[in-house]
C-alpha cells in the first residue's frame, strides 16, 4: 500500500487506498477528514492558527483558517460529500510550557482554531489526542478511516 508523508503546512489526499502519515506534531495540528461512504481521506499539517494577509505565497495548509477549506474542498474534488465528512485530529502540545505562562500556548492556539473552524463547516470531531506536553506522530489508513496517534515512547493508540 502508498504511504505519503505529509509536511508542515501540507494537505495529501487519497481515494480507496493508502496511508497518509504525518511527524514531529508538536505544537502543529495533524487533522484528517474522511467520507466513510466514498472512502475519501485528506490530511493535513496545520502549523498555526490564523493566516496572515503578508504571506500570500504560504501553502493553505500552513494556517487553519485557510487548510480546513482546502482539505474540504479536497475531499469533494475526490468524491467526497461534504456532509459526510468527519474529522480527527492530533497534536497541538505545549513544548515549552514556560514561555507560555501567562498566555495561551501555541498548541492551544491551534487545537481551538481547527476545533471552530471544523465547527464553522458542520464537521464533526469523532476522535482526537490534542495538548499535553509530547510529539506526536499520526497516521490515517485511507481504506478503513483508522487514524492511530504514536507519542514519542508509547505504543500507537487509534482514535
Amino acid at each position: 500500500m502508498t504511504e505519503v508523508f505529509v509536511n508542515m503546512g501540507q494537505i495529501s489526499s487519497f481515494r480507496a487506498q493508502g496511508i497518509l502519515t504525518t511527524v514531529g506534531l508538536g505544537s502543529c495540528i495533524g487533522i484528517t477528514i474522511y467520507d466513510a461512504v466514498a472512502k475519501v481521506g485528506v490530511m493535513g499539517h496545520i502549523f498555526l492558527p490564523k493566516s496572515r494577509p503578508n504571506d500570500s505565497d504560504a501553502p493553505p495548509g500552513k494556517y487553519a483558517d485557510t487548510g480546513i477549506p482546502a482539505m474540504i474542498d479536497e475531499a469533494v474534488r475526490l468524491g467526497a460529500k461534504k456532509p459526510r465528512l468527519r474529522a480527527k485530529m492530533a497534536g497541538g502540545a505545549n513544548l515549552f510550557p514556560n514561555l507560555s505562562a501567562h498566555s495561551m500556548s501555541i498548541g492551544q492556539q491551534n487545537i481551538e482554531a481547527v476545533t471552530e473552524h471544523l465547527d464553522k463547516h458542520g464537521i464533526a470531531i469523532i476522535g482526537k489526542d490534542v495538548a499535553g506536553g509530547h510529539g506526536r506522530k499520526m497516521r490515517f489508513f485511507v481504506d478503513t478511516g483508522v487514524v492511530t496517534v504514536t507519542a514519542i515512547g508509547k505504543e500507537a493508540v487509534e482514535i
